[in-house]
């Protein structure tokens, strides 16, 4: 078995760059996790976590169940130290073990926009981000290209995977060929998408959850075999057709983010909700407690998309090479 310690050397540059001395977190480039498990049809869980509490639960599911977790700078108005928190929480919790963090950039239909939006990504992208989600869906079709390739090009020469968000519930129409045409224009100006994600809505039932799921499918391989995310909402029925389904990875829907919130007093959910640094100060007693329904809403997800055993799976296959 290839030691752990090889896998630190894939870090890319910019996120190894906002870690301490001798740090032994792992973030990885959701482009190579997602090459490295592409023959294992268990979706990656990604999790909301704009507070360190339930970035440092999660991190501490993933590590008990060896999986491969993504954790997302939702709504970080300040990236940089909550990245470094979260890098700080990965050395002490899940040292040497693949992770990676996520962040979506929205261009809207606006002159400024389009600058706006790599201001943005360049600022995350900084801050030590591996897997970049970039949102033209706004857009004409005659502006998505140029604004990918100012948004996102940087990003994919810095070894951060780029994903093409797709036009909402663009599954439910079933019609493949149209995320087919939109990834063309996505990719107009050079900018390849290493995945395509879409957000949908919670499926009612198992009838639902199986359509989805294969809707999503076909979306993939009309898109050349790509690897997908699904965005939005969870449900019990979704949840119990996630394992096996091939998807690359699979939001949480705000799961643990929503356990989390729902403790804490009302004062301190405000100053959550307006916090932009993902680093407002807990008191202790409560920080454990939100780490640890964090921790039960993750570990849950991990058991529910079969992702345990990621971990030690992608070291296997990146430390062998190509």
């Amino acid at each position: 078995m290839p030691s752990p310690s090889n896998l630190l050397a894939l870090r890319p540059v910019a996120a190894l760059h906002h870690l301490s001395r001798g740090s032994e977190a792992c973030p990885l480039s959701l482009r190579d996790l997602a090459r490295a498990l592409a023959r294992r049809p268990a979706p990656l869980p990604v999790v909301a976590a704009p507070l360190l509490a339930i970035a440092r639960g999660a991190l501490v599911a993933a590590s008990e169940a060896d999986a491969v977790v993504g954790l997302f700078c939702a709504g970080a108005a300040a990236p940089e130290p909550w990245f470094e928190a979260v890098a700080e929480a990965a050395h002490e919790l899940s040292a040497r073990r693949p992770f990676f963090v996520s962040a979506v950039v929205r261009v809207e239909d606006g002159e400024a926009s389009p600058a706006q939006g790599r201001a943005f990504a360049y600022r995350f992208v900084e801050a030590g981000i591996t897997h970049l989600a970039v949102d033209v869906t706004a857009l004409p079709i005659s502006r998505r290209a140029q604004a990918v390739a100012l948004t996102a090009g940087f990003a994919a020469e810095r070894e951060v995977a780029v994903d093409c968000v797709l036009p909402p519930d663009l599954a439910s129409r079933n019609d493949p060929l149209e995320a087919r045409a939109f990834i063309e224009e996505f990719e107009g100006w050079g900018v390849r998408a290493d995945l395509v994600s879409l957000r949908v809505s919670a499926p009612v039932d198992r009838a639902a959850a199986s359509s989805q799921l294969e809707a999503l499918a076909a979306v993939g391989r009309e898109a050349g075999d790509r690897p997908v995310m699904r965005r939005g909402p969870l449900s019990p029925p979704l949840l119990a057709a996630l394992r096996g389904s091939g998807l690359c990875a699979c939001e949480d829907g705000g799961a643990a983010l929503s356990a989390c919130m729902r403790a804490l007093p009302g004062e301190l959910r405000r100053a959550a909700a307006e916090d932009g640094r993902g680093t407002l100060a807990i008191p202790p007693a409560l920080a454990e407690r939100l780490e640890a329904l964090a921790y039960g809403e993750v570990s849950s997800f991990i058991e529910s998309a079969g992702a345990a055993g990621t971990a030690t799976a992608a070291l296997s296959a990146l430390m062998a090479g190509p």
